[in-house]
């Protein structure tokens, strides 16, 4: 087995090749749609990716516990892939019907091509086995994939993108990148031998669905903190401020890239610990702990500095409120990050989804009573942010620190 430190840092590699798409589609767009169509843009691209957290459905991280947990049953590793992602097709089957009649009512027939586009990333999003690799721990693999089809997806937004210069060309490019994801990775895994033959049973998917619910109802929740929020500011905001907003959330984004390592190999050790030996992962916790809050401070300290460069580069010009926005989103990084270590990792990998999702649902209430209770700021997005995530950092610490599996004798 490769040591920790080579592990984590092809991960973050991943992570690097992973959250640079979004940074040069967001410049590029930005530099070329203007604040505007970008905004529309931007509405899309958040409510696709809000949406890919119900048809991800908290399954990625149930495959994750289970395969990390049955590491020398390979055939068994095999079966949970399957019926894992035949459960998230299932789901986005699912979501497509209910959302796309909802958005052509609501947007309208003009904008179809953007619609098209992201239904195919959710069927993108939904078939990609990325967590497999994770799970396990084929670090190696993974970045030389992400690696490979990023850096095709810059090019074909530079190429492409900067050169049309639409809203539909923009969206299209971001949906490929899914689908060519996807792809690429079940190709990897056939050729690896890293998956079998094996029979998707509708039963099994079913009782796969009913086990997650909690992990999903938690992951929606916090993904309307960030997509989520962004779509519904695109309801009640201008197009100007959810531009602003977006671009915010993409720094802030950029910065959990840095910390997102820790957090996947994290939890696959805390889930392979959390069975049987509890009073390891603990400590191992208390390492991760340290460490992340050090480097999330770093980061929130260097996306506030870097604000007003920041708006400059995408939008030529320093907007205030995109300047404001990126601060505020930045002071929310050690909030979030520390949140995420107890809450999703450390809960969840214990088996206590629906406490998670109780702390999550909770978060996200407060969440929306400050942006549509203060609609009328463009800075409301960046306070209801904040103090979310403040609340779930406060609930999933005293949550974890009252469960009786840590009085279980060594």
């Amino acid at each position: 087995m490769k040591p920790v430190t080579l592990k984590l840092a092809e991960l973050a590699l991943t992570n690097l090749a992973t959250f640079s798409f979004p940074l040069v589609f967001a410049v590029v767009c930005g530099r070329t749609l203007g604040l505007h169509d970008y905004g529309i843009v931007a509405f899309y691209a958040a409510l696709a990716a809000f949406l890919g957290m119900v048809v991800e459905f908290g399954l990625d991280w149930h495959g994750i516990r289970e395969v990390a947990q049955n590491l020398v049953q390979p055939q068994h590793a095999h079966r949970i892939l399957c019926q894992v992602t035949a459960a998230k097709l299932l789901v986005c089957t699912v979501v497509m019907a209910v959302a796309a009649p909802l958005l052509w009512w609501q947007r309208g027939p003009q904008e179809a091509p953007l619609m098209g586009a992201a239904a195919a990333y959710l069927v993108g999003f939904a078939a990609d086995p990325a967590w497999y690799l994770r799970a396990l721990e084929r670090t190696r693999l993974l970045l030389a994939i992400t690696t490979a089809v990023r850096l095709l997806g810059i090019a074909l937004v530079l190429g492409v993108v900067a050169r049309v210069a639409t809203m539909a060309s923009a969206l299209w490019a971001y949906a490929a990148l899914a689908l060519l994801a996807s792809a690429a990775a079940w190709w990897q895994l056939w050729h690896h031998r890293l998956v079998g033959r094996t029979r998707v049973q509708l039963p099994e998917v079913l009782a796969l669905l009913r086990r997650s619910w909690a992990i999903v109802l938690g992951n929606l929740n916090g993904a309307l903190l960030t997509h989520g929020g962004i779509a519904v500011l695109g309801l009640v905001a201008d197009p100007a401020t959810v531009g602003a907003a977006n671009l915010a959330l993409r720094v802030r984004m950029a910065a959990q890239a840095v910390l997102l390592p820790l957090n996947q190999l994290g939890f696959v050790r805390l889930a392979g610990l959390a069975r049987d030996t509890p009073l390891q992962a603990l400590r191992l916790g208390r390492r991760l702990l340290g460490v992340t809050l050090g480097a999330s401070v770093v980061l929130a300290a260097g996306g506030m500095l870097a604000a007003p460069w920041i708006s400059t580069a995408v939008f030529r010009t320093e907007v205030p409120v995109a300047v404001l926005l990126i601060m505020l989103l930045s002071l929310s990084v050690p909030l979030q990050a520390i949140g995420n270590l107890f809450g999703v990792q450390s809960l969840v990998a214990l088996g206590c989804e629906r406490r998670y999702a109780g702390i999550q649902v909770l978060a996200s209430l407060v969440f929306l009573a400050v942006l549509l209770g203060a609609a009328a700021s463009p800075l409301a997005y960046g306070w209801a942010v904040v103090l979310a995530e403040a609340l779930v950092l406060g609930l999933a610490a005293l949550t974890l620190s009252r469960l009786a599996v840590w009085r279980v004798p060594a």
